[in-house]
């Protein structure tokens, strides 16, 4: 009786969402928002952003990006939300996403978990007070984004990231090995169940990251989000459009070769459901794979940038992790500035041929 009754209460207070930002609950479901071509109009119709980690402490990165015409920029929202905000406001950015959001005891269960979600539930209204409307967080339990190389050879002799399982530190987290798939899943719908609403009522976009490497199990932590398939389940766990993912295109294609980028993007994008994108490729399988240039990888990135176009996608998106060039910079793991100035040209070409071919 309680869980039918949560279940109506899940779905009328989703039903209400829908309303507020416009759409019909079967609309959400499927919708063609085709972003309409106008002469002239802006080619970026996406709000490119770059990663500012401490964005009041490299300046120079800042100077960058004002140089290339990227005036958006994503970043954790540090012990003040206010004060990030004026951080950006005052270099004249604008912070276009929060990124960097981990909840250990969330994703496994622990006592604490709801301590850990009050914390994300006053996120969600600090964000809303100061006009931030998007959160990528993970669900990757204990462990991150992991690679077992920030430096291996490239084209012409650059660095990427990759990652080998053969190399993967094979140690049991302090969490041990006790925990299922199907806890992480049970854990997820708690989590849903008591932010969705939250996220509804201040329109504050939640955007889930898919799990960096794709795999079933990393040092005995199940995960979950692995699969095209799993991150369908995931957002119709609560059905919401603010319970959407980041697409991060990396993951995507280090899925396996039978993902096709395009109808992923199409799929998420027609229900509204994409919320923030990480444009980059790989190389490999999700055992043994490899970070590429954005214009060197099995994807078609222009059809991929199409697809986004199509289904009516403005939101931010920035280059995610790039190469480093050797010889006139140090290694930077993904995230160095030569690289980037690449990454963006390129994302800035894309944009503008899918905008003049529409």
């Amino acid at each position: 009786m309680e869980n039918s009754r949560r279940k109506f209460l899940k779905n009328s207070a989703s039903i209400a969402a829908l309303s507020t930002v416009g759409l019909s609950p079967l609309l959400s479901c499927k919708s063609n928002r085709k972003i309409e071509r106008q002469d002239d109009g802006p080619f970026e119709w996406m709000k490119l952003s770059v990663a500012h980690w401490g964005v009041d402490r490299n300046l120079r990165r800042v100077q960058l990006c004002k140089m290339m015409g990227v005036t958006g920029g994503v970043s954790g929202g540090g012990r003040d939300i206010k004060a990030t905000a004026k951080a950006f406001s005052n270099i004249g950015l604008e912070w276009t996403v929060l990124e960097g959001v981990s909840q250990p005891r969330v994703h496994l269960g622990l006592d604490g978990r709801d301590e850990e979600l009050e914390r994300f539930i006053t996120m969600i209204k600090a964000c809303a007070e100061v006009g931030q409307d998007v959160i990528c967080y993970n669900w990757m339990p204990a462990i991150g984004w992991s690679r077992t190389s920030m430096a291996v050879e490239d084209r012409g002799g650059s660095t990427v990231t990759a990652f080998n399982i053969a190399d993967a530190d094979t140690e049991l987290t302090s969490y041990g090995d006790q925990f299922t798939h199907e806890d992480i899943w049970n854990n997820v719908q708690y989590f849903l169940d008591a932010v969705v609403p939250v996220a509804e009522q201040y329109q504050v976009k939640l955007a889930v990251h898919p799990d960096d490497p794709p795999l079933a199990r990393l040092r005995g932590i199940p995960r979950i989000l692995t699969s095209f398939e799993n991150l369908k389940r995931f957002v119709n766990m609560y059905p919401s459009p603010y319970n959407g993912i980041t697409f991060c295109q990396g993951c995507f294609s280090s899925m396996g070769l039978e993902v096709d980028m395009p109808t992923c993007i199409r799929w998420f994008g027609e229900r509204g459901l994409i919320h923030f994108v990480h444009f980059r490729d790989t190389r490999g399988t999700p055992e043994n794979f490899r970070e590429v240039w954005h214009d060197d990888g099995p994807n078609d990135m222009y059809e991929a940038m199409k697809a986004y176009y199509e289904v009516g996608f403005n939101g931010p998106i920035r280059p995610d992790h790039v190469p480093s060039i050797t010889g006139y910079e140090d290694v930077g793991g993904g995230y160095t500035d030569l690289g980037l100035l690449f990454a963006v040209g390129y994302m800035k070409g894309l944009m503008e041929a899918v905008y003049k071919g529409a």
